[in-house]
């Protein structure tokens, strides 16, 4: 009889644990996710509101937003699955500034509300008042970056965006200029970023490089939108018998594998104008047809390698 116990206070024991997670996947999975009608997601640095109105999402209950990033919220809300349960540690576990709150509404009744962070790669969910947490997963989607899936960046959440990447996100940056100058900024993962000019890849000596401007250049690349699409066929830009130069090429790359290539043109209203003051067509990746982008996003990187060094 003793040892009988034994045997099933030991079943007990290994079985316990999972029986545990699935219980506590309640905690961490939104259910009914079609129901929710506002999400609000904070951190140390922002805040983002979306509301839904009529059907359709809302920025801050007001401006119109991309439907597809808060739809990939809420279905991986839904899909989140845990892989492991950690007891809190402050000495181990991350700290309030690495740790976004996110709630999901219906009407004025709370769904699901957790913290959120990244810890070495992995994903944690923390829910409110509980000595544990969970790294968790999306179910069908092993590789996904859920840290950019739950942004609270509102800019992540914008009509238009094209790239979307913090400076330490970036690992190069390539210019290539009308003139023939082609340069480009390579940072590694500890944030130190060299400059080389492509042809022979001859690094360009730290002491010469204005490390201010090269910072400003990498930051630039938070939020660029496009206006609208220009109904002007790419080919007709860039095609092998076209006449137009482009003003500059940018090739960005991110850590994470994000490519994104910019050919940037001239914008005339009529032929024979001149060049339009706050409108240029880029061509963006393989579009077939060329975006209208303001040029407050690309004026501060179509500058020559010249304003990246120090002034002798």
């Amino acid at each position: 009889m003793v040892a009988l116990l034994a045997v099933f206070a030991a079943l007990f024991l290994i079985k316990d644990p999972w029986s545990t997670l699935h219980k506590d996947e309640r905690k961490v999975a939104l259910r009914d996710w079609e129901a929710v009608d506002r999400i609000v997601l904070t951190d140390a640095y922002d805040s983002t509101e979306l509301v839904r109105t009529g059907g359709n999402w809302l920025l801050f209950g007001t401006e119109a937003c991309d439907q597809t990033s808060v739809e990939n919220l809420l279905i991986a809300a839904n899909r989140l699955e845990i892989s492991s349960m950690v007891g809190l540690d402050k000495d181990l576990g991350p700290g309030p500034e690495n740790v976004r709150r996110i709630t999901w509404y219906k009407g004025n009744r709370t769904m699901l509300s957790f913290g959120f962070a990244s810890v070495s790669g992995k994903f944690m969910v923390i829910p409110p008042g509980s000595g544990r947490a969970y790294y968790v997963t999306v179910s069908g989607y092993p590789g996904l970056e859920l840290d950019r899936v739950f942004s609270s960046a509102s800019n992540h959440y914008r009509e238009h965006l094209l790239i979307d990447l913090l400076p330490s996100e970036i690992s190069q940056i390539g210019i290539e200029l009308p003139s023939g100058e082609a340069f480009r900024f390579l940072q590694d993962s500890a944030g130190n970023i060299r400059v080389e000019t492509q042809g022979d890849s001859i690094p360009v000596p730290e002491e010469n490089t204005n490390e201010l401007a090269i910072r400003l250049l990498f930051s630039y690349f938070t939020s660029i939108r496009f206006e609208s699409r220009s109904g002007i066929a790419a080919d007709s830009l860039s095609g092998p018998v076209s006449v137009n130069s482009p003003l500059a090429t940018l090739h960005v790359h991110s850590f994470s594998g994000e490519d994104h290539l910019l050919k940037i043109y001239p914008y005339h209203e009529s032929p024979g104008d001149e060049a339009h003051l706050f409108r240029a067509l880029v061509i963006y990746n393989q579009e077939p047809e060329a975006l209208f982008i303001n040029y407050i996003y690309l004026d501060v990187l179509m500058r020559g390698l010249s304003h990246y060094l120090v002034e002798k």
